[in-house]
């Protein structure tokens, strides 16, 4: 095999591990050349590893005698090289290794991973000590120069699911809360020891509604290299009226939101190859909506389904996908509840949440109390959960929110055993409809502190506000 058709034989797989992840194909295919003898060293050959890797992979491993420069001096010793079953295998385990970083150092290779200048790229990897050779770098920019293969530093932009169009949600149907004790990120989630792929910023978790949590890094041993949310897509409505000008507003909506992940999963093998993919369309495929966590902000989650369909692009054992999911919710949401602790070691908050150093109480025994909306977005039970209870005796109860103007009364009466519950337009004693002796008000909650007047309460009593926070991101 000749230099230029070992080049054109690597090249395809070293632009794949640039695009994704950002190592340059030029730094990799020269490395090859350098330490296989493009491609007719006897490691090349017999363990089909072009950079010279140490180590077992999968178990396998060759025994090479080597040169190593120890203390100035060319010294020839046998070692264990990682034996490959084939050069794909070998290009995607060197990209492993930058990303990765190694086991004392998970960011040893940090200065290589999206350089794009290729001197400086190999300056780096002597810098990390990657090679004995002190003029390492030196021949990898000759092999470079040589024969251009800069040119091979290029990315192909392939064409991605077009987005859903998006489905108009219900003017006035309340969302039934789901209630779920798992948290997707803390400590008590089991995943897989074995997984061995990078875990980004954009990794997420699948949080079901049964509370069953999947990791798609620890779990399905995939890639995401990136976690793409669309902005909100606002739908303002206008009327003309005859003889004026212009326009006059009416009022203003958000649509759909639209998730999208780049993908790459990582079989052993063949046969791994089709389990993973069994398993990745059982995680992604379900009748029923789910929650996607991402690893950046691990204490909020979006309700999501899949929209598009997706085939994974196959090279060897790796396939590349991009998932579209459509989210009927304009916003995201708090993992946590009100009714949820706010310390530190409680693990269920995150900074961007707007929270602050101050105390925070969602269960009042006064008249006159406030109560904290943490989220960017006002709470309208029509849209959003909101769970008011409480739990006294009282004569025509009045609940007032200062903040907002909102007032909702009741006519009736209450015995210190009972307890009145709102949840969204319902409003019920014990299990008895109390609606019609109510003035069919709601109570809403503005963002930031909203200030609360009671009436109508006799003795002791409790009220609790239950519900979550929601963000535009």
């Amino acid at each position: 095999m000749s230099n230029t058709d070992f080049i054109k034989k690597i090249a395809p797989d070293a632009q794949r591990m640039y695009k994704n992840y950002k190592i340059l194909a030029s730094l990799i295919i020269a490395q090859g050349c350098l330490e296989s003898a493009y491609g007719n060293s006897g490691l090349a050959v017999d363990g089909k590893n072009l950079f010279g890797i140490k180590g077992e992979y999968n178990g396998q491993y060759v025994i090479m005698k080597t040169w190593e420069v120890i203390n100035g001096r060319n010294v020839q010793v046998d070692a264990k090289f990682r034996k490959y079953p084939s050069w794909s295998e070998s290009i995607q385990d060197l990209a492993n290794l930058y990303v990765k970083g190694t086991s004392w150092d998970p960011n040893h290779y940090k200065a290589v991973v999206g350089e794009t200048n290729y001197k400086k790229a190999t300056a780096a990897l002597v810098s990390a000590g990657y090679a004995t050779d002190p003029s390492y770098a030196t021949k990898l920019n000759n092999i470079i120069e040589t024969y251009s293969l800069t040119k091979y530093d290029t990315v192909v932009t392939e064409p991605t699911n077009p987005t859903p169009t998006p489905v108009p949600l219900p003017s006035v149907v309340v969302e039934e809360e789901i209630e779920i004790s798992v948290d997707a990120y803390s400590s008590d989630i089991t995943v897989d020891p074995t997984a061995n792929v990078p875990i980004t910023d954009g990794n997420f978790r699948i949080q079901y509604k049964n509370g069953t949590v999947i990791d798609l890094a620890r779990n399905l041993s995939v890639l995401v290299r990136s976690f793409r949310i669309s902005s909100p897509d606002p739908e303002i409505e206008y009327e003309t009226i005859p003889g004026r000008n212009g326009s006059l507003r009416m009022g203003k909506t958000y649509g759909n939101r639209t998730i999208t992940a780049d993908c790459v999963f990582f079989g052993a093998d063949n046969t791994d190859y089709h389990l993973l993919q069994a398993e990745l369309f059982h995680a992604l495929y379900k009748d029923d909506e789910y929650f996607l966590i991402s690893e950046a902000t691990p204490k909020k989650r979006w309700r999501v389904e899949l929209s598009s369909s997706f085939t994974p692009d196959r090279m060897g054992s790796t396939g590349e996908f991009t998932l579209t999911f459509v989210s009927a919710s304009t916003y995201c949401e708090s993992v946590a509840t009100t009714l949820s602790a706010f310390t530190f070691d409680s693990d269920l908050w995150q900074l961007g949440e707007g929270l602050t150093e101050e105390t925070f109480k969602y269960k009042h025994s006064t008249n006159t109390f406030k109560i904290y909306n943490a989220g960017t977005v006002r709470i309208d039970p029509l849209e959003l959960p909101l769970n008011i209870s409480y739990k006294g005796a009282s004569n025509k109860l009045e609940i007032y929110n200062k903040t907002t103007g909102d007032k909702w009364t009741y006519s009736g009466t209450s015995s210190a055993s009972d307890t009145i519950k709102l949840t969204g337009v319902i409003a019920r004693k014990g299990s008895t409809s109390i609606f019609g002796n109510t003035n069919h008000g709601l109570i809403t909650l503005a963002p930031g502190w909203n200030e609360f007047v009671l009436d109508g309460t006799s003795s002791k009593f409790e009220i609790t506000f239950d519900f979550r926070f929601y963000y535009f991101a």
